[in-house]
C-alpha cells in the first residue's frame, strides 16, 4: 500500500507539467487547506478534491458518520522508533526519536460524510468587525494575510507575520485573530524559553478571553482554558496584564 502512494506521488508530480497557471494554482490552493499535513500528504488530498479530512472515529465525535459504500482516501503517517545514543561531551545516555518509515492511513473527506453541521471556528458572533481588529493588529506591528486551510485550523503566527483561515466567516476570524495577537504580545513567537503548547495555549486564551469578553466577541474560550501545567503562575500573569493592555489600548485608539 506505501508503495502505491509512492506511486502515486509520482504520477501525481507528472500530471503538474501538463496543466495550465490557473489548474496549477488550484491545487497549490486546495493543498494549503490541509496546513498540518506533509508535502506529500498536501499533494494525495489536493489531488483527489478533498476539502476538509478526518479519520472514520473523528467525523463520529463531531456528530457525524460516514455515508455507506464511501471508500476512504488514503494518506502516508510516520512511524517512529526510539533509539539510545551516547552524548560524546558527557558519556552519558540520550534519548532520540526517529521516523523509520511511513504507513498507510484512511481518512475521509467531509463530502463522504452526513449528520451535524460543523462549527468551524471557536467564535461564534462578534460585535466589532475583523475590519476594527485588522487595524489594531497592523498597529501593534503585524501583518495579517489570509490562506485556505482545514476548517479545525482558525489561524497561526510566525514571527510578526499573522495566518488567518479564509474559509472561516469574518466572525470566527475575529476572535481568532484576537487569540494570534495574544501570542505575539506576549512574545512566544520570539521567546527562547521552552513552555509546554499547553502553558502557550492557557496564556494567550486568557488575554483573548479578558478581551473578547470585553469587545462583545462569544468565544468558546474553555477549549484552551484547561489547566496550568507546571508554569510559573506568577511571571505568567505579568506578561498577561502587559499584552492585554497593549492590545485594548489598541482596539480602543
Amino acid at each position: 500500500m506505501t508503495k502505491e502512494l509512492e506511486n502515486k506521488i509520482t504520477e501525481i508530480v507528472a500530471k503538474v507539467e501538463n496543466m495550465s497557471t490557473g489548474e496549477y494554482l488550484n491545487i497549490i490552493n486546495n493543498m494549503a487547506r490541509f496546513h498540518n499535513y506533509s508535502f506529500n500528504n498536501k499533494m494525495l488530498l489536493a489531488f483527489q478534491g478533498c476539502n476538509q479530512v478526518a479519520s472514520f472515529n473523528k467525523w463520529k465525535e463531531l456528530g457525524r458518520s460516514v455515508k455507506k459504500g464511501e471508500k476512504a482516501k488514503t494518506i502516508l503517517a510516520p512511524q517512529t522508533k526510539k533509539f539510545k545514543d551516547k552524548d560524546e561531551e558527557t558519556g552519558e545516555e540520550v534519548e532520540r526519536i526517529a521516523i523509520v518509515g511511513f504507513r498507510p492511513v484512511p481518512v475521509f473527506d467531509i463530502a463522504q460524510t452526513e449528520g451535524e453541521e460543523i462549527e468551524r471556528g471557536m467564535t461564534t458572533k462578534a460585535e466589532i468587525s475583523l475590519d476594527h481588529v485588522l487595524k489594531a493588529a497592523q498597529t501593534l506591528g503585524t501583518i495579517v494575510e489570509f490562506r485556505p486551510m482545514q476548517f479545525s485550523i482558525g489561524g497561526y503566527v510566525s514571527s510578526n507575520e499573522i495566518v488567518l483561515n479564509s474559509n472561516l466567516s469574518e466572525a470566527e476570524n475575529v476572535g481568532t485573530l484576537i487569540h494570534e495577537l495574544a501570542h505575539f504580545m506576549l512574545g512566544h513567537t520570539t521567546t527562547e524559553e521552552h513552555l509546554s503548547s499547553s502553558i502557550v495555549e492557557q496564556e494567550a486564551e486568557t488575554v483573548t478571553a479578558l478581551i473578547c469578553a470585553e469587545f462583545g466577541v462569544d468565544r468558546k474560550s474553555e477549549f484552551y482554558l484547561k489547566s496550568w501545567g507546571t508554569g510559573n503562575i506568577v511571571a505568567a500573569m505579568q506578561k498577561m496584564s502587559k499584552a492585554y493592555a497593549e492590545i485594548r489600548k489598541a482596539l480602543e485608539a
